[in-house]
């Protein structure tokens, strides 16, 4: 039951943690046109918000295998990767001749800084209920002797 509870404040937490994210990154520059900056921050709000419930899915699973501990740092990385991933796809996609870097570096930082900001935040307060149910469980074992 304590997971649980555990794994809710996980979700809250970082959910909250990505929209201040959100709202901090919002004031860098756009240099796009209007619709196409509503329609962007739209979408880097649904992305957060999906990448809420994709990183506890993640941790999930990682909390019930074994060594948990190791689990959850490999599904951090790869949740701090991924957009890493999507860039390098864009920067494919659309050619690394054509890119205005400053404008794309931009971009990248608002859409890279709420995600990373939901990955850490779950994966922290996750490692410290490991921990200590790790130093609880070591403390209540009898020692040898």
């Amino acid at each position: 039951m304590r997971l649980a509870g555990i794994l809710v404040l996980a979700v809250v937490a970082s959910a909250v943690a990505g929209m201040l994210a959100y709202g901090a990154v919002s004031v860098l520059p756009d240099w796009g046109d209007a619709a196409g900056r509503g329609l962007d921050e739209a979408f880097r709000a649904l992305l957060t918000a999906v990448y809420v419930v994709l990183a506890i899915i993640l941790y999930g699973i990682a909390l019930w295998r074994p060594d948990p501990a190791r689990r959850l740092k490999r599904a951090l990385y790869t949740l701090l990767l991924a957009p890493f991933l999507i860039a390098v796809l864009g920067a494919i996609d659309n050619g690394i001749h054509r890119i205005d870097w400053l404008r794309e570096a931009a971009g990248l930082v608002q859409m890279v800084a709420p995600l990373w900001s939901v990955a850490l935040v779950q994966w922290l307060i996750l490692y410290i209920y490991l921990t200590r149910r790790a130093a609880s469980a070591a403390a209540a074992s009898p020692i040898p002797g």
